[in-house]
């Protein structure tokens, strides 16, 4: 049996601009088995011709190497599907923490990076959320680094809000048991 190279090789020539490269692919296809399957089929010695054990053989083969091509294409396709799936679904997370509250790491490992959540965004291959800080200055944090999420929290004051208030009524505080008559 003998080999085929199949490493791309690169041509030159010379054009009065200049010089010019042309690379061209000497693998060989599904297209170039089937000719040279009928090829050799045509040209065999008629005296002593393929065995049939070798044809099947070689339809056997290409069969093979046109279902795993089929099964390279269909893995690409998911690994692309499941690429778009998951960024869609790491910027969905992060929209659902548009408003709270967070606290993460920052990349240098050290900082730590607290604020509130105002947008999402694709930066660099991954999901960041732009936190203002209680400073009023943006910054982007990763979804990864996160270590806190909580919901908003108005600010701390010492004023008595109206919800402390005694609700308590005065008909409230005297209720008796009625007395029961005997007949």
């Amino acid at each position: 049996m003998s080999t085929i190279d199949v490493t791309p090789k690169t041509n030159s020539t010379n054009s009065p601009s200049g010089s010019q490269s042309i690379i061209t692919n000497d693998s060989l296809g599904k297209d170039d088995f089937l000719k040279l399957l009928i090829a050799q089929m045509q040209n065999q010695d008629p005296l002593n011709p393929t065995d049939n054990k070798d044809s099947i053989a070689q339809l056997a083969q290409f069969s093979s190497l046109e279902q795993m091509n089929n099964i390279a294409t269909s893995m690409d396709s998911l690994n692309q599907s499941m690429t778009f799936f998951s960024q869609q679904s790491a910027l969905t997370q992060g929209s659902a923490m548009i408003g709270k509250w967070v606290s993460g790491i920052d990349i240098d490992g050290e900082t730590v990076l607290e604020g509130t959540v105002e947008a999402v965004k694709w930066l660099d291959g991954d999901p960041k959320l732009q936190i203002r800080k209680e400073d009023g200055t943006v910054v982007d944090l990763e979804m990864g680094l996160i270590t806190l999420v909580k919901e908003k929290t108005p600010p701390v004051t010492d004023e008595p809000t109206d919800t402390e208030e005694d609700t308590t009524t005065p008909e409230d505080e005297s209720v008796t048991e009625p007395e029961l008559e005997t007949v």
